[in-house]
């Protein structure tokens, strides 16, 4: 029977998980924050340095390799050993990276720093799985949604507010401390405020397992990288990779405490999510730079464009970047609507849809507007809706390597998707004006909107499934659980 003081006590819970929530955004902020920070510092990185383009060039290169390497790592381990005290080892290792990239006095060190910032790309699927390992259901959802828009806002600040630091802030030293600040800050929230997750998985660790994926994350993302500018090269390397995974899945099958569940994650619960993550991946990360260079196109000179400045153009992707926030916050609203596999399929739809757009109204600034806009609100519906569905179809004590998984397969499309883009765009150069012609973005067009376009379909094959009992242990006090979820 419910005593008096249970309403308070339930009152107390909530209010203290909720705070947890708040710190929790403000740390993935910060991630968004960097993410988006060092990108327009490059040339002043370069110059105070003394380095050259194509050496500038591996300080974004260095820390997606140990990224792709460390997502799934430590998300196992966070399943194993806890998932704060994974993402407090994360974080100090970003804070000492940031660190060595701001006050190192030669590039080998700098690259050292944004090796060590790596580990930034597995906060998100350890915040996650911690969420889901203290709350359940709506509230989670919205959890979630709050995470992916503060990422996605904290993005465009960071890329604002380098813009404004670059102009306050004098020396370059100065203006690489920021991330610092910012970083360190997460961290004393992560080392005092945070909950350690209470739902452990076999403590024995698949060591050849984890290295054998390590080396194969390395050796794809490298492969892809490298294949456009030395086909050769990076087609052996390509071909390495291939290898590796197919070693790698005959080993996981055999093992008695596999590094990844591969049953599980070829499920029918997963399956269909982590192929749509890796197609919108390619979407989400293979367009940035395109809608870039297609607004500033000079029509006179290559047939296509709007000749806009780089002020416009910072305006038309930060209103995508919003909406991609606002869709994300929303999210969890539409589901209860309709269902998450609902919201998956009209986000994947509405970017589809959004690209058709571009294709049928290239000529026109307003309709060229009204496709970014759309795909800013249908990939702010995938992207957060798309890890709340990984980590609800994944048993309690695999969230974190679920989520982690869904995050690299995320960033693998993207990879994927610069070098075929790349490869598209130079199929149709034009030869004195030095750019692409309007049939390589057309084409890229196209394949976005064929690789969204199939989603919906793949996302109707995800089997509706009962949560277990166990899910109820996650009930706050004086909440009532709910037997059923069906996704």
């Amino acid at each position: 029977m419910m005593t008096s003081a249970d309403p308070a006590l339930a009152a107390k819970s909530s209010k203290r998980l909720l705070a947890v929530v708040g710190f929790l955004v403000f740390v993935e902020f910060s991630s968004g924050f960097l993410q988006g920070y060092y990108v327009p510092l490059l040339d002043r990185v370069r110059d105070s340095l003394g380095v050259s383009d194509a050496s500038i060039a591996w300080f974004i290169t260095v820390q997606t390799l140990t990224a792709g390497v460390c997502v799934p790592i430590l998300s196992k381990l966070g399943d194993i050993f806890g998932h704060r005290r994974m993402l407090r080892i994360a974080i100090v290792a970003v804070l000492i990276g940031t660190v060595l990239v701001a006050l190192a006095p030669s590039y080998p060190l700098v690259l050292l720093g944004r090796g060590l910032s790596g580990p930034l790309a597995v906060w998100l699927p350890l915040e996650l799985a911690i969420v889901h390992n203290q709350i359940r259901r709506e509230t989670a959802r919205r959890a979630i949604g709050m995470l992916i828009s503060a990422l996605t806002i904290g993005a465009l600040v960071g890329s604002l507010s380098a813009g404004l630091f670059s102009s306050i802030l004098t020396s370059t030293t100065a203006q690489l401390l920021v991330p610092v600040v910012m970083v360190a800050i997460s961290a004393i929230f992560v080392f005092t405020l945070v909950p350690e997750s209470t739902t452990r998985t076999s403590p024995t660790i698949d060591w050849l397992g984890f290295i054998l994926l390590a080396l194969f994350m390395l050796a794809l993302l490298a492969g892809i990288k490298i294949v456009t500018a030395q086909p050769g090269l990076g087609a052996l390397i390509l071909v390495a990779a291939v290898v590796l995974i197919a070693v790698f899945v005959w080993w996981e099958l055999r093992a008695s405490a596999p590094a990844l569940n591969l049953r599980l994650l070829t499920s029918n619960r997963l399956w269909p999510v982590y192929v749509t993550s890796f197609l919108f991946g390619m979407v989400l990360f293979g367009t940035q730079s395109i809608t870039t260079t297609f607004l500033a196109g000079k029509p006179e000179i290559v047939g296509y464009g709007f000749d806009l400045s780089a002020g416009f153009i910072s305006l038309a992707t930060g209103a995508n970047m919003l909406l991609a926030a606002v869709g994300a916050a929303l999210y969890s609203y539409v589901a209860r609507g309709t269902s998450l596999k609902g919201v998956l399929i009209l986000g994947s739809a509405a970017v589809a849809i959004a690209h058709l757009v571009l294709i049928v109204g290239h000529a026109s600034l307003f309709t060229v507007v009204i496709g970014i806009a759309l795909a800013g609100l249908g990939s702010g519906l995938l992207l957060g809706g798309l890890p709340a569905a990984t980590a609800e179809a994944s048993p309690a004590d695999e969230t974190g390597i679920a989520t982690g998984v869904y995050n690299s397969v995320k960033t693998l499309g993207g990879a994927l998707a610069g070098a075929v883009f790349a490869v598209v765009l130079g199929l149709f150069l034009i030869p004195d004006a030095g750019a692409s012609g309007l049939g390589g973005y057309i084409s890229i067009w196209v394949i976005c909107a064929v690789a969204t376009g199939i989603c919906p379909i793949l996302l109707s094959l995800i089997r509706a499934h009962t949560d277990n009992d166990a899910d109820d242990s996650h009930t706050l006090p004086g909440q009532t659980a709910h037997p059923t979820t069906t996704m």
